[in-house]
């Protein structure tokens, strides 16, 4: 029930301004257009009923945390504004770099070889890399013999295993071993170069040379 007392507006009144003023400024909702709306229960209240202690001191820990939450809120913006502005930073500090990415192909360049990692799950007796050229034939079969569970590197100098080198373009590589007589392949890390990076909101997308595009998150190493 609103109280018409003059000089005062009623709480249908500071409900209905509430709503235009969030619409119009919503940054004020919280604390004016609250304190407005206890203000005006107070001064309308039944002095016969008035409000009881811990509802007024409820309503008090409300405003708090509708404050709180504001200026969260603007701590927040502020945070966000200075990881964009480091991501801006980090991005321009990427390109050009050759990083490390999971793929199964690479491009031979003019320097003339590649070098990768394998990520090995087992401890394996015999780990072979097999480098293919578009048309599926093997050019070369390295033999890395005994590995354990881990990283492990490997080299191409870009020669077939006759010695000569090889054109430029893209090879595929691939990487296994017989674990317990059943050939498990193993995922590869090859080289590629960062032309550009977006910042998008996931975070910083970085794209390759070779054509594709992966998050930062995912190069496993910069060189």
């Amino acid at each position: 029930m609103d109280i018409d007392i003059p000089g005062i507006r009623s709480l249908n009144e500071i409900s209905q301004t509430t709503t235009s003023t969030a619409e119009v400024e919503e940054d004020e909702l919280g604390r004016t257009a609250f304190l407005e709306l206890m203000i005006a229960q107070v001064q309308n209240q039944n002095p016969l009923e008035p409000v009881e202690n811990e509802a007024f001191i409820a309503q008090l820990a409300q405003f708090s945390s509708v404050e709180g939450i504001q200026n969260l809120n603007e701590s927040m913006d502020s945070l966000v504004a200075s990881l964009r502005s480091g991501l801006a930073m980090d991005a321009a500090g990427l390109v050009d770099r050759n990083v490390l990415i999971s793929t199964d192909q690479t491009a031979l360049n003019t320097k003339g070889g590649i070098g990768g990692t394998v990520e090995v799950g087992v401890a394996v007796g015999n780990l072979t890399v097999d480098i293919h050229n578009t048309q599926g034939q093997l050019v070369k079969q390295i033999e890395l013999g005994a590995s354990p569970a881990g990283e492990v590197r490997f080299e191409w100098d870009g020669r077939t295993e006759n010695g000569e080198p090889m054109e430029q373009g893209i090879y595929r590589v691939s990487a296994y071993s017989d674990v317990d007589g059943v050939r498990e392949e193993f995922i590869t890390n090859l080289p590629d170069r960062i032309v550009s990076v977006s910042i998008e909101e996931g975070g910083l997308v970085a794209n390759l040379a070779g054509g594709t595009s992966v998050p930062t998150v995912q190069i496993k190493e910069i060189q």
